[in-house]
């Protein structure tokens, strides 16, 4: 007897990307607002100021590890790429979705984790109804 296994659904993987990429959208804008109004170049207080405000808001999808890699490579990126402070939106949008292409929000986590033990129980359950059989 096989038991199939729970699988995200196409719905929740958009949901997923949509909410991944409003936060990735979201810091990126305030990043161009917190540094348009700091005459140019970088300070160790707008860099503060831009990470807590990276990190507050990454947080909302992703956990305080992932969130806090992602926006220290962010800034560093930035700082790095562009020591005055003069990158547009799409440069500020193409660093925050080069740090965060490889992490998976905590929803996607969740979803992952949860379809993995749905597997293992299917697995087991099968295993359970097929072990009197064999007997």
């Amino acid at each position: 007897m096989h038991i199939p296994s729970r699988r995200i659904s196409t719905t929740n993987q958009t949901t997923h990307k949509m909410k991944k990429s409003i936060v990735i959208a979201f810091v990126a804008l305030v990043g161009i607002v917190s540094l348009s109004s700091c005459g140019g170049g970088w300070t160790e207080e707008n860099k503060a100021s831009m990470k807590e405000t990276c990190s507050s808001l990454m947080t909302l999808s992703y956990d305080e590890a992932d969130a806090t890699a992602i926006c220290d490579c962010y800034i560093n990126n930035l700082v790095e790429k562009y020591p005055k402070a003069d990158f547009n939106p799409e440069q500020n949008q193409a660093e925050m979705d080069a740090c965060s292409a490889n992490y998976k929000t905590a929803s996607e986590k969740q979803a992952e984790a949860d379809a993995a033990a749905a597997a293992a129980a299917a697995d087991t359950t099968a295993a359970a109804v097929e072990a009197p059989a064999a007997q």
